[in-house]
């Protein structure tokens, strides 16, 4: 299956990349080959599987819960795209 140039530029507009033409060249042929590799996935019989959430069963250590210095707040929105009243600003991804 063939990714149309408008799909990548679409979510290179979502991820807010600046990509050029022969950038979408290689990504159509990337992700083409990647949408085909999930269609043959697809096609693969499965009932008799029995669903798994890791290949091993054994139990995972866990780190201890320690409590260290917090990161100033200049330092965490040094990098952040916008700022509104001290806090995070994001654009609005529902309903359009």
């Amino acid at each position: 299956m063939r990714v149309e140039k408008q799909e990548i530029e679409k979510l290179a507009k979502l991820a807010r990349l600046e990509i050029t033409p022969e950038e979408i060249e290689k990504l159509q042929g990337s992700l083409g080959s990647l949408v085909e590799y999930l269609d043959l996935l697809k096609q693969m019989k499965l009932d008799d599987v029995e669903p798994m959430t890791a290949v091993d069963d054994t139990p995972r250590p866990l780190r201890p819960d320690v409590q260290a210095e917090m990161l100033p707040k200049e330092k965490a929105l040094a990098n952040a795209p916008a700022i509104n009243l001290e806090h995070f600003s994001i654009p609005k991804v529902i309903g359009g």
